[in-house]
């Protein structure tokens, strides 16, 4: 099914080079770091807005209808692609663009070209921006052929330019957009997004009741979707596509009506938190199937998550899986079984009221792998291995409390440029140039120091100084390669290669409700000086959907992290990469949190590729989260050291370590848990040590997790064990206060 749908992809791509429609952009380009064009283009009607590096879809020269009444396929088709490579936004201002066939969202071949669709907010409305397909549309009504409304998908180094590349769609999102399917179109999918790092689906709405589903394909790998809600169709989420990205996140996802499955899935480590399912089909409602055969796919976590059948029954089952599952936090309402496996394990639930189970988890021995590898999926706890399941916490008639899901997301008035009383660091009196070459540092910290929410317009702002941010800035772009702070050379705060400094500071605050969003910072390969981040915000602070970016160095003498979070930092951070190829020093982490107590949660996280100790490290710190981690190469993605309350929900990847050591390695930490760790098997023979994903080592060598317990002998896990679950003591999120 899924074979069929992309064939209609494919064929929509042809009819564009036909209609002359695809840019230059289509011949393979040379990697560009950090391109400096901020020419506004004068064919665009809305001057105003290109200013900012907005596309206006209703303006002149695309005019696409915001009222519904003509078709405006061809108008928006237009409007993407000619946005995409002006590096723009493609904004969508309020009302209705009827379409009757795929938008098709091309990324180029460079990560910096992306298409990133953006709905217009205005401050006290809940409305968005509308993408109707047309009642009865050519190509749509057929559910055995499944064709998309808007489908994002990217070309690849060196590939077939017809054929997506999953792990390139880079950068790729759709915020802030509703889409609504009209009648008679059985075979729709709403929105197609099987994407990887800084892409996804983010605040919108998709009405599929009249559809085939509401998504295919989940974001992960430095991904996710976010604060999507999914009305009918058959199907919610379909991310069964065999290329599917690793680790793919949901966050704050609802789900209504659907006729059959809310969720159906055989991604690698899927991880969904603050999930709603409201049906009333007997279920099951999420499907996990075989992988494909894979044994480091289908597995799944569920967190913070509520399951809810309209109508008592006792053929209510609210989940159903091939492989191994872990549940945390989960309320589920009117199921007779909660959990009824293919394998025959079962979970009984309450077929006439609420049940919470605390923790589940079961594991599923995969298949015999290359005829050779057979992996196990066990528990340990507290060092001891087993198979046997963990079920803990189940209570009887508990219901969910009210901010279940909603503790996980932004509120609805979530700083953005168009929230009122922005200030724009280009205009007068702060006069950035945003153009690579002047010195916007005393523009900005001036911008800072006088407003809340300070806006970065489309541009490179080359700072020389450390940024300082308030406790209540909102520092906000139009893109995460679109609005960027840069650094290039060793001048002002970043001469002393010896102690580098930060690019921006926050203020040490532990209530601190500062947010960085939209927007990026990045280092030239000179600045060995500066480092883009000190995050010291606590609790109530954000960082969302923000690129870390820096060519690929070679300083071994570099051994200060590239973004630290440190004193009073925490909040929530959605959609962290830093996947850049660096040959640093041994104390060199892409990631350092460090001596924090304040709650930290991670909504997909992807820090690979460093040649250090470990390419991300939590230490001396307290309640910190990661829902979906993914990693490539050898060295260990994750060093924990003393520390306490840090839980990893879901790990993914191609990473193979080194013989005889771990991907993860926890030192003195009585409390911790880690999730479904799986990676795909990388043999030995592929790749080297000098390839970005690093080589492959045979799996009886190298072990998936490490730790050495206080006062305790050193545990390994068995070298093919993948755990459903290894948990020491009784990790738990951070208290309310």
């Amino acid at each position: 099914m899924l074979k069929k749908g992309r064939a209609h992809m494919k064929n929509s791509l042809t009819r564009l080079f036909a209609a002359g429609f695809v840019a230059a952009s289509l011949c393979a380009a040379p990697r560009v770091f950090f391109p400096t064009g901020i020419d506004v283009p004068a064919v665009l009607g809305n001057q105003k807005l290109a200013q900012l590096g907005l596309v206006d879809v209703t303006a002149k020269p695309f005019q696409a209808d915001p009222t519904g009444q003509r078709d405006s396929t061809d108008a928006l088709q237009k409007a993407i692609e000619f946005s995409r490579d002006k590096r723009m936004v493609a904004f969508f201002p309020l009302g209705t663009y009827r379409v009757s066939g795929t938008l098709t969202a091309v990324k180029s071949v460079d990560r910096m070209y992306p298409c990133l669709l953006v709905g217009e907010k205005r401050q006290g409305r809940a409305a968005r921006p509308v993408i109707l397909l047309a009642p009865h549309s050519p190509g749509f009504s057929d559910p055995a052929h499944p064709k998309y409304v808007v489908n994002f998908w990217s070309r690849g180094y060196g590939s077939d330019l017809t054929k997506s590349k999953p792990g390139e769609n880079i950068n790729q999102m759709l915020v802030g957009i509703d889409v609504t399917i009209g009648e008679g179109n059985s075979g729709a999918v709403g929105v197609s997004c099987n994407a990887a790092q800084g892409s996804g689906i983010q605040d919108s709405t998709i009405d599929a009741t009249h559809g085939f589903s509401g998504i295919e394909g989940g974001a992960g790998s430095g991904g996710s979707h976010v604060g999507v809600t999914v009305i009918g169709g058959r199907y919610g989420l379909d991310l069964r596509d065999e290329r599917s990205n690793m680790v793919p996140t949901l966050t704050g996802i609802t789900l209504i009506g659907q006729t059959e499955a809310a969720i159906l899935t055989n991604s690698q480590t899927l991880v969904a938190v603050g999930v709603k399912i409201v049906s009333k089909a007997a279920g099951p409602l999420i499907v996990i199937s075989n992988g494909q055969g894979m044994p480091c796919d289908g597995q799944m976590c569920l967190v913070d998550s509520e399951i809810v059948f309209e109508k008592p029954s006792a053929k209510n089952v609210a989940i159903t899986s091939w492989r191994s599952l872990y549940l945390n936090n989960v309320f589920v309402k009117n199921a007779a079984k909660l959990v009824a496996n293919p394998d025959g394990s079962e979970l009984a639930a309450n077929p006439s009221g609420w049940m919470r189970i605390g923790e589940y988890a079961h594991g599923v021995r995969p298949p015999l792998y290359k005829e050779k590898y057979q992996y196990e999926a066990p528990v340990y706890i507290d060092g001891v291995r087993s198979s046997k399941d963990v079920i803990e916490g189940v209570e009887k008639g508990q219901g969910p409390p009210a901010d279940l899901g909603s503790r996980h997301l932004w509120g609805p008035d979530f700083p953005s440029w168009q929230s009122p009383g922005a200030v724009n660091v280009k205009a007068a009196p702060y006069n950035a140039k945003g153009d690579s070459q002047t010195d916007d540092s005393a523009a900005l910290q001036r911008a800072i120091d006088e407003n809340e929410i300070v806006f970065l317009p489309k541009g490179l702002y080359r700072v020389t100084r450390t940024i300082r941010l308030k406790p209540n800035t909102k520092l906000v772009g139009v893109g995460q390669h679109l609005s960027m702070l840069l650094a290039r050379g060793q001048s002002g705060d970043f001469s002393d290669v010896a102690h580098p400094k930060p690019m921006i500071l926050t203020a040490d605050d532990r209530n601190a409700p500062t947010v960085m969003s939209f927007c990026g910072v990045g280092t030239m390969e000179d600045a060995i000086g500066a480092y883009p981040l000190n995050w010291r915000a606590g609790r109530n602070s954000i960082l969302c959907t923000v690129m870390f970016k820096m060519p690929n160095p070679e300083n071994p003498g570099r051994n200060s992290p590239y973004v630290l979070v440190s004193d009073h930092g925490g909040g929530r951070w959605y959609n962290f990469y830093a996947e850049f190829f660096t040959k640093e020093g041994p104390e060199y982490r892409h990631l350092l949190v460090d001596g924090t107590s304040e709650p930290l949660r991670f909504y997909q996280c992807n820090p690979e590729h460093a040649r250090s100790n470990a390419d991300m490290e939590i230490r001396n710190s307290r309640y910190v989260t990661i829902y979906g981690l993914k990693g490539e190469g050898n060295y260990p993605e994750l060093l924990v050291r003393d520390s306490d309350h840090v839980r990893v929900f879901g790990y993914g990847g191609n990473a193979a370590a080194y013989e005889h050591t771990s991907l993860f390695r926890i030192e003195r930490t009585p409390n911790f848990l880690i999730a479904n760790a799986v990676a795909f098997p990388r043999l030995a023979g592929v790749g080297s040590d000098e390839h970005y994903a690093g080589r492959g080592v045979n799996p009886n060598l190298w072990y998936m997790i490490g730790e050495a317990p206080a006062g305790g002998a050193e545990i390994k896990t068995a070298p093919l064990d993948r755990p459903v679950l290894y948990r020491r003591g009784a990790p738990r999120g951070a208290p309310a206060q």
